[in-house]
């Protein structure tokens, strides 16, 4: 298996024994330094940044590391789709955006949903071991934790011989406290309500019989499809009698790009997903071929 998974492509959940995960692993040092410290153990960093990732695996390869593994998704959703229930040893969250602003609250890594899914994942006894530079981001992850009641709390001053990260190396100059958080798994999570998706096998093209599109009624619109769903469009480009239409789907905080084909086929049109486009295949994904289908063919 190689070092970068692509998480639309493959079939999920994954069968990594000995699993440990990072969550935003930024330079990749402190997942490098525990695949080089631990070789029986598999690493599976999660990061938002493509720029990282390619970096991570160029230092991978460089290093021929065997045992780490990574992707470009938000944490929660990596979660979500790539792992079984109860089957990783431990999860790091070094130095997490604290998201120091009340209104962004509910954009941090260990809100009670986040948590919910990570416990899900995580083994009996295994751990969420946490570093950060601001206290009031440890107390609302303790607060969130405590709520699920499947935690033994642990917490202090993080004391670190070398410095792990960039941050650490800047902030142990300047002389500010680090501290660290352990979440120790001792049962299964209180159960919280969470966003979801569902995966289909196989996206299905819709034929249309019409001689004529109302394409101009597509471009640039907004469309409903269930509750915290929406599907957009945005520019369509035209090629003879073919159309590719700029699309986002939001599905429960879930986005993801792609181009929709509408192509001339004998006496009518196919509507289906661009086979160039990168795109998880679900049911919303379905719903949004229905919905341009039923928008340029009037129906």
């Amino acid at each position: 298996m190689l070092c970068y998974i692509n998480y639309k492509r493959i079939n999920k959940p994954l069968n990594i024994p000995n699993l440990e995960v990072e969550i935003g692993f930024g330079r990749g040092d402190f997942i490098v330094k525990l695949a080089k410290e631990n070789p029986e153990k598999n690493f599976f960093g999660i990061e938002l940044s493509q720029i990282s990732v390619e970096k991570l695996i160029k230092r991978v390869e460089k290093e021929n590391l065997k045992n780490i593994y990574c992707t470009c998704i938000d944490a929660y959703w990596g979660f979500f789709l790539l792992f079984k229930d109860n089957y990783i040893e431990n999860i790091y969250m070094n130095y997490p955006d604290p998201w120091f602003k009340k209104r962004h609250r509910k954009r941090r890594l260990t809100t009670p949903e986040r948590l919910y899914i990570f416990a899900k994942k995580l083994k009996l006894r295994g751990e969420i071991r946490i570093r950060s530079d601001n206290y009031e981001f440890i107390e609302f992850t303790k607060e969130s934790a405590e709520g699920l009641e499947c935690f033994e709390i642990e917490e202090g001053i993080l004391v670190i011989k070398e410095p792990i990260t960039k941050y650490e190396n800047k902030w142990l100059s300047m002389g500010r406290t680090l501290y660290k958080l352990i979440l120790r798994k001792f049962k299964e999570p209180k159960f919280i309500p969470h966003p979801t998706l569902e995966e289909v096998v196989e996206l299905f093209p819709v034929k249309v019989k019409a001689k004529k599109l109302k394409i101009k009624d597509l471009e640039n619109k907004e469309f409903k499809l269930d509750e915290e769903v929406y599907f957009k469009t945005f520019k369509i480009w035209q090629r003879e009698e073919s159309y590719l239409v700029e699309s986002l789907l939001s599905e429960r905080g879930y986005l993801q790009k792609f181009f929709i084909q509408i192509k001339k086929k004998d006496n009518g049109y196919v509507i289906d997903v661009s086979p160039y486009s990168e795109a998880l295949r679900t049911k919303n994904l379905q719903k949004s071929i229905n919905k341009v289908t039923e928008i340029i063919s009037g129906s």
